[in-house]
């Protein structure tokens, strides 16, 4: 079929429509929600807490742009305040009960960004780097027995966050717990139970289960919930793939292709065999979908090349995906089974996409008009949003 320029700009009003939706959108794909607490124990009387995650959603929950200022007055401005409400922030959402009385002299202490390196300056540049890890420091009564966790970080995001919780004392992890909000974990802090949870753990070379309320369904829901409501992007390209034809047949070679080729980064991502800096990998996603969208514009038969795209592109979120997966951290023991419990979300979420689709243009099909009324105007926002966020993520703007 020969390409019909009328059609494609009669529907400049959804064009315009969709770049400014757009226009306020984050340059990360998704917030995880995710965080790990490390409680440790240090004689005689004293307590650190340590909150590692992602830059982003620090960023989300607190009203901070996690976007790095040239100048170098503003950035230390900046840097100050973000700084500020962080503190106040995890002050607020991670709770400490001593003996039922609540821990209220913790104070922040230290600033890794990226999880390495030395304390971080209000004047660097890193401190906007993926990931960061904020520890809290205060003095503990000689006299006590049981210690009450509550983690209420990321609930802002409107998913079930998690928190992996570690409790560590000379060097050794004597428990570690998966949880989520309103769900506190208790532990004994007394120096008797702490000598004989040590004496466990290094009996069993320093490896203690995991305690957790089904891993695998947990990782499913995280699966399912970073393509609905999270991935807008990859929600994006699973449309333009559905667009591409009115038969089911070219819409399942393309979503096969797709599923296999992301599983296999998935996995060798995950193993260490292959990876790409998020950098690289972020504007890639949003190239695909823009390539997918202008296709369904101007080609309407699956050819090779189309397959072979859709499995190149298929890759390319794979590693995204295994991006995510390891910002959620997977626990010891666990890894194929939580694995495939993320991959089998993440397919959940893709079917979730495409049957909403289907039930709401399936009417539309055979109707003459389906093509440049629906096809072209989706496409063509699908396009434009895409070649923002390429814009936005190459160029970091």
């Amino acid at each position: 079929m020969k390409p019909d320029f009328h059609s494609f700009l009669k529907p400049v009003h959804f064009i315009l429509l969709a770049w400014l939706l757009a226009c306020p959108m984050r340059l990360a794909a998704h917030p995880n929600g995710t965080s790990k607490v490390s409680i440790h124990l240090i004689d005689p009387d004293s307590i650190t807490v340590t909150v590692a995650g992602k830059t982003d959603d620090f960023c989300s929950t607190v009203g901070v742009a996690a976007i790095m200022e040239t100048d170098p007055q503003k950035r230390r401005e900046k840097t100050l305040l973000y700084q500020i409400k962080v503190a106040d922030y995890l002050q607020a959402r991670v709770r400490l009960k001593l003996d039922g009385r609540l821990v209220e002299n913790l104070k922040v202490i230290r600033w890794k960004p990226n999880g390495k390196g030395p304390e971080d300056g209000l004047d660097s540049a890193d401190l906007w780097i993926s990931s960061q890890q904020i520890t809290l420091g205060g003095a503990l009564p000689s006299r006590r027995e049981n210690m009450d966790v509550s983690v209420q970080l990321f609930a802002e995001f409107g998913i079930e966050p998690i928190s992996e919780i570690s409790v560590i004392w000379k060097d050794s992890v004597l428990l570690r717990k998966w949880t989520g909000p309103d769900r506190p974990f208790r532990f004994p802090v007394a120096r008797d139970s702490l000598v004989v949870l040590l004496d466990q753990a290094r009996h069993a070379g320093s490896t203690v289960p995991v305690k957790t309320e089904n891993v695998v369904l947990r990782f499913i829901g995280l699966g399912f919930t970073h393509i609905l409501p999270l991935g807008l992007d990859h929600i994006l390209f699973v449309l333009g793939l559905f667009f591409f034809s009115t038969r089911m047949k070219p819409l399942l070679w393309q979503v096969t292709a797709f599923t296999v080729a992301h599983s296999i980064t998935l996995g060798l991502s995950l193993v260490g065999v292959v990876s790409l800096p998020s950098r690289v990998v972020e504007p890639l996603i949003a190239l695909s979908i823009a390539v997918v969208g202008i296709e369904n514009i101007f080609f309407r038969e699956l050819k090779a090349s189309r397959w072979l795209i859709v499995f190149c592109f298929g890759l390319v979120h794979g590693l995204g995906f295994a991006g995510a997966l390891r910002e959620f951290g997977l626990p010891p023991g666990k890894f194929w089974s939580t694995l495939a419990g993320f991959n089998f979300g993440v397919e959940l979420g893709q079917l979730a996409v495409i049957t909403a689709a289907f039930t709401l243009t399936r009417w539309m099909w055979n109707r003459p008009w389906y093509f440049k009324r629906v096809v072209i105007p989706a496409s063509a926002a699908i396009t434009m949003v895409a070649l923002y966020w390429v814009v936005r993520r190459s160029f970091g703007i």
